[in-house]
Protein backbone atom coordinates (compact mmCIF):
# COMPACT_ATOMS: atom_id res chain seq x y z
CA UNK A 1 0.00 0.00 0.00
CA UNK A 2 1.62 3.50 -1.45
CA UNK A 3 0.56 6.55 1.17
CA UNK A 4 1.14 9.84 -0.02
CA UNK A 5 2.50 12.59 2.22
CA UNK A 6 0.95 15.62 1.61
CA UNK A 7 3.29 17.59 3.22
CA UNK A 8 6.52 16.99 1.11
CA UNK A 9 4.54 15.14 -1.57
CA UNK A 10 7.07 11.66 -0.92
CA UNK A 11 5.47 8.14 -1.35
CA UNK A 12 6.20 5.87 1.62
CA UNK A 13 5.51 2.42 1.28
CA UNK A 14 3.88 0.73 4.59
CA UNK A 15 5.97 2.73 6.75
CA UNK A 16 8.75 2.36 5.14
CA UNK A 17 11.62 5.36 4.45
CA UNK A 18 11.54 6.34 1.00
CA UNK A 19 14.40 5.49 -1.41
CA UNK A 20 14.93 9.23 -2.54
CA UNK A 21 15.45 10.29 0.97
CA UNK A 22 19.14 10.10 1.51
CA UNK A 23 19.04 8.72 5.09
CA UNK A 24 17.18 5.27 3.24
CA UNK A 25 20.90 4.74 1.74
CA UNK A 26 22.85 5.29 4.51
CA UNK A 27 20.84 2.34 6.70
CA UNK A 28 21.02 0.27 3.69
CA UNK A 29 24.74 0.20 3.58
CA UNK A 30 24.48 -0.42 6.93
CA UNK A 31 22.09 -3.06 6.69
CA UNK A 32 24.37 -4.56 4.15
CA UNK A 33 27.59 -5.43 6.31
CA UNK A 34 27.01 -8.32 7.45
CA UNK A 35 26.08 -10.12 4.02
CA UNK A 36 28.78 -8.29 3.30
CA UNK A 37 30.75 -10.33 5.92
CA UNK A 38 29.33 -13.38 5.49
CA UNK A 39 30.17 -13.87 1.15
CA UNK A 40 33.76 -12.87 2.62
CA UNK A 41 33.91 -15.93 4.47
CA UNK A 42 32.29 -18.14 1.91
CA UNK A 43 34.77 -16.63 -0.60
CA UNK A 44 37.60 -17.23 1.79
CA UNK A 45 36.71 -21.11 2.11
CA UNK A 46 36.09 -21.30 -1.77
CA UNK A 47 39.93 -19.71 -2.17
CA UNK A 48 41.00 -22.97 0.30
CA UNK A 49 39.04 -25.07 -1.30
CA UNK A 50 40.99 -23.99 -4.81
CA UNK A 51 43.65 -23.84 -3.65
CA UNK A 52 43.90 -27.32 -1.88
CA UNK A 53 42.38 -28.84 -5.07
CA UNK A 54 38.83 -30.03 -3.45
CA UNK A 55 36.83 -29.11 -5.91
CA UNK A 56 33.87 -27.98 -4.02
CA UNK A 57 33.95 -24.46 -5.24
CA UNK A 58 30.56 -24.91 -7.52
CA UNK A 59 28.61 -27.08 -4.32
CA UNK A 60 29.58 -23.91 -1.72
CA UNK A 61 28.25 -21.09 -4.32
CA UNK A 62 25.48 -23.20 -4.97
CA UNK A 63 24.49 -23.64 -1.28
CA UNK A 64 25.09 -19.83 -0.58
CA UNK A 65 22.98 -19.06 -3.31
CA UNK A 66 20.32 -21.46 -2.32
CA UNK A 67 20.55 -20.16 1.65
CA UNK A 68 20.35 -16.73 -0.25
CA UNK A 69 16.77 -17.54 -1.70
CA UNK A 70 15.58 -19.51 1.16
CA UNK A 71 16.77 -16.72 3.33
CA UNK A 72 15.25 -13.73 1.15
CA UNK A 73 11.72 -15.85 0.86
CA UNK A 74 10.94 -16.69 4.52
CA UNK A 75 12.26 -12.73 5.31
CA UNK A 76 9.24 -11.97 3.14
CA UNK A 77 6.90 -14.10 4.37
CA UNK A 78 8.05 -13.09 7.83
CA UNK A 79 7.21 -9.43 6.94
CA UNK A 80 3.91 -10.02 5.92
CA UNK A 81 2.98 -11.90 8.92
CA UNK A 82 4.48 -10.11 11.30
CA UNK A 83 2.97 -6.52 9.82
CA UNK A 84 -0.69 -9.09 10.24
CA UNK A 85 -3.12 -8.22 12.75
CA UNK A 86 -5.13 -11.87 12.23
CA UNK A 87 -4.27 -14.74 14.56
CA UNK A 88 -5.18 -17.16 11.75
CA UNK A 89 -1.86 -16.13 10.61
CA UNK A 90 0.49 -17.05 13.43
CA UNK A 91 -1.33 -20.02 13.64
CA UNK A 92 -0.63 -21.18 9.74
CA UNK A 93 2.92 -20.19 10.74
CA UNK A 94 3.19 -22.19 13.33
CA UNK A 95 1.28 -25.21 11.89
CA UNK A 96 3.43 -25.17 8.78
CA UNK A 97 6.74 -25.18 11.16
CA UNK A 98 5.17 -28.16 12.80
CA UNK A 99 4.67 -30.16 9.49
CA UNK A 100 8.44 -29.56 8.66
CA UNK A 101 9.14 -30.22 11.96
CA UNK A 102 7.30 -33.27 12.25
CA UNK A 103 8.38 -34.59 8.37
CA UNK A 104 11.66 -33.79 9.41
CA UNK A 105 11.86 -35.55 12.80
CA UNK A 106 9.85 -38.60 11.23
CA UNK A 107 12.52 -39.26 8.28
CA UNK A 108 15.25 -39.66 10.56
CA UNK A 109 13.31 -43.09 12.13
CA UNK A 110 12.70 -45.01 8.61
CA UNK A 111 12.33 -48.30 11.06
CA UNK A 112 9.11 -46.72 13.11
CA UNK A 113 5.93 -47.23 11.42
CA UNK A 114 3.92 -44.63 10.62
CA UNK A 115 7.25 -42.48 11.93
CA UNK A 116 6.37 -39.26 10.33
CA UNK A 117 2.61 -39.47 11.92
CA UNK A 118 3.93 -39.98 14.98
CA UNK A 119 6.17 -37.47 15.33
CA UNK A 120 3.98 -35.07 13.72
CA UNK A 121 1.63 -35.54 16.46
CA UNK A 122 4.35 -35.50 19.51
CA UNK A 123 5.76 -32.38 18.40
CA UNK A 124 2.52 -30.75 18.01
CA UNK A 125 1.01 -31.86 21.20
CA UNK A 126 4.48 -30.94 23.38
CA UNK A 127 4.23 -27.68 21.85
CA UNK A 128 0.92 -26.91 21.45
CA UNK A 129 0.19 -26.97 25.29
CA UNK A 130 3.48 -25.07 26.13
CA UNK A 131 2.49 -22.43 24.32
CA UNK A 132 -1.01 -22.40 24.86
CA UNK A 133 -0.10 -22.43 28.87
CA UNK A 134 2.12 -19.20 27.92
CA UNK A 135 0.11 -17.02 25.99
CA UNK A 136 -2.63 -17.81 29.01
CA UNK A 137 -0.28 -16.99 31.62
CA UNK A 138 0.25 -13.65 30.25
CA UNK A 139 3.92 -15.13 29.93
CA UNK A 140 3.99 -12.84 26.53
CA UNK A 141 1.19 -11.60 24.19
CA UNK A 142 -0.13 -13.25 21.26
CA UNK A 143 1.64 -11.34 18.36
CA UNK A 144 3.42 -12.67 15.51
CA UNK A 145 6.98 -10.77 17.17
CA UNK A 146 6.59 -13.01 20.23
CA UNK A 147 4.90 -16.05 19.18
CA UNK A 148 7.06 -17.00 15.73
CA UNK A 149 9.87 -16.71 17.65
CA UNK A 150 9.44 -18.70 20.76
CA UNK A 151 7.65 -21.42 18.94
CA UNK A 152 10.20 -21.85 16.17
CA UNK A 153 12.45 -22.33 19.20
CA UNK A 154 10.33 -24.87 20.68
CA UNK A 155 9.28 -26.61 17.44
CA UNK A 156 13.13 -26.97 16.64
CA UNK A 157 14.17 -28.15 20.00
CA UNK A 158 10.87 -30.91 20.52
CA UNK A 159 11.78 -31.88 16.48
CA UNK A 160 15.31 -32.99 17.16
CA UNK A 161 14.21 -34.44 20.52
CA UNK A 162 11.89 -36.44 18.61
CA UNK A 163 14.12 -37.22 15.92
CA UNK A 164 16.92 -38.47 18.06
CA UNK A 165 14.60 -40.53 20.51
CA UNK A 166 12.71 -42.24 17.51
CA UNK A 167 15.70 -43.32 15.48
CA UNK A 168 17.21 -44.32 19.28
CA UNK A 169 13.74 -46.64 19.01
CA UNK A 170 14.61 -47.94 16.18
CA UNK A 171 17.95 -48.70 16.82
CA UNK A 172 16.79 -50.16 20.15
CA UNK A 173 13.97 -52.71 18.30
CA UNK A 174 16.64 -54.18 15.55
CA UNK A 175 19.50 -54.57 18.24
CA UNK A 176 16.35 -56.80 20.05
CA UNK A 177 15.35 -58.62 17.36
CA UNK A 178 19.03 -59.15 16.79
CA UNK A 179 19.41 -61.08 20.20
Amino acid sequence: MYLLDSQNQSWEVLGQIDPSDPTFWKEFAMGMLKPVAATAVVAMAMALSFSQKLALEKEMLVAMARAFLQLSIIGFVLQFIFSQKNAGWILLAYLFMVSVAGYTAGERAKRVPRGKYIAWMSILAGTSVTMFLLVVLDVFPFTPRYIIPIAGMMVGNAMTVTGVSMKMSGCKETWLKLH
